[in-house]
């Protein structure tokens, strides 16, 4: 499995769901962490010169992960920039691309009330263009995330650990039927 975060910020709650579900995955899955701020932004021209070394390493990763989960927050009712890329640059060459047919799990924790509802929804569009293979259901879209981590940005929220379990088992069980 390969793991992505969308949020740069070193105390993100998006990180600490990252970090609560790799805690979590089925015994005998293998993750990999990915982080797409070292990515450049995409750049036809940059493309066009050769990809750069960090753009190769995600192409590769997305390619050889039976399943690829993106934590997303949700930045003024939409994707964060730096995961957008991720994508962007993923899908270069138009075919074959990276994202063709890949498992994908996407997830997400907000201070706000929608629970990244919106990102999530757009994310979920931008890679279905792709042929991604997007997980239906469940989903984690956790909502005042603020009370549900304590100071050291563990989770506090039994609830939402057994909700996180059966998401993490889901995924699991998503990319068993692509392989």
């Amino acid at each position: 499995m390969l793991a992505m975060a969308g949020s740069q910020r070193r105390r993100s709650f998006n990180r600490a769901l990252l970090r609560a579900a790799l805690e979590r995955i089925p015994e005998g899955v293998e993750s990999r962490e990915f982080d797409p701020s070292r990515l450049p932004f995409y750049d036809g021209d940059l493309e066009a010169a050769g990809d750069p070394d960090p753009v190769k390493e995600l192409k590769e990763a997305v390619r050889a992960a039976d399943l690829v989960l993106l934590v997303t927050p949700e930045y003024n009712g939409g994707l964060p920039a730096v995961l957008k890329n991720a994508v962007d640059w993923g899908s270069r060459p138009p075919r074959p691309q990276a994202w063709d047919g890949r498992p994908v799990a996407i997830m997400g924790a907000t201070p706000g009330r929608l629970g990244t509802a919106l990102a999530q929804r757009s994310l979920r569009e931008s890679l279905a263009g792709l042929n991604a293979r997007v997980m239906p259901q469940p989903r984690i879209l956790l909502a005042g995330a603020g009370a549900l981590f304590d100071g050291d940005l563990r989770l506090a929220d039994e609830a939402i650990g057994q909700r996180l379990d059966k998401f993490m088992s889901a995924a699991a069980e998503w990319a068993l039927r692509f392989r």
